[in-house]
């Protein structure tokens, strides 16, 4: 049997973000995530990004390598990152000002943005409170 991981981290994007630079970032986001099996969370909020991810093993190890390396994003802190035995979130989900809004320019991606249904007490919300 795959062994699942959960991987949580924050980080704030290197430069302003526009919309249209999000929409763009959460619709190749959705895509790959979707493609590779890997489920979580995306939250944007006050120009701060904070993702929980989770799946097979392999799969979230070099995801993890990926952003890390990503130049769009900057203070990048690892939250958490913890083996599971079944997945929080059923599907990649994004969270954000605004994403009624991308779900009608992108409606192939309205699935990730609605009836999100976050864990209570989940690291993430807990780190994004404290941070602003």
């Amino acid at each position: 049997m795959t062994q699942l991981i959960e991987l949580t981290y924050v980080s704030e994007p290197a430069q302003e973000m526009s919309f249209l630079g999000l929409m763009r970032l959460l619709y190749h986001s959705y895509l790959s995530n979707t493609s590779a099996g890997v489920t979580g969370a995306l939250i944007f909020e006050n120009n701060r990004f904070g993702q929980v991810i989770e799946g097979p093993r392999t799969q979230i190890e070099n995801l993890w390598e990926k952003i890390q390396k990503d130049t769009r994003h900057k203070n990048i802190h690892l939250l958490e990152s913890k083996p599971i035995e079944h997945r929080s979130f059923s599907k990649w989900t994004m969270v954000f000002q605004g994403s009624e809004e991308v779900a009608k320019k992108l409606p192939e991606i309205a699935v990730a943005v609605e009836n999100v249904n976050f864990p209570t007490g989940h690291p993430l919300l807990v780190a994004l409170r404290d941070l602003k």
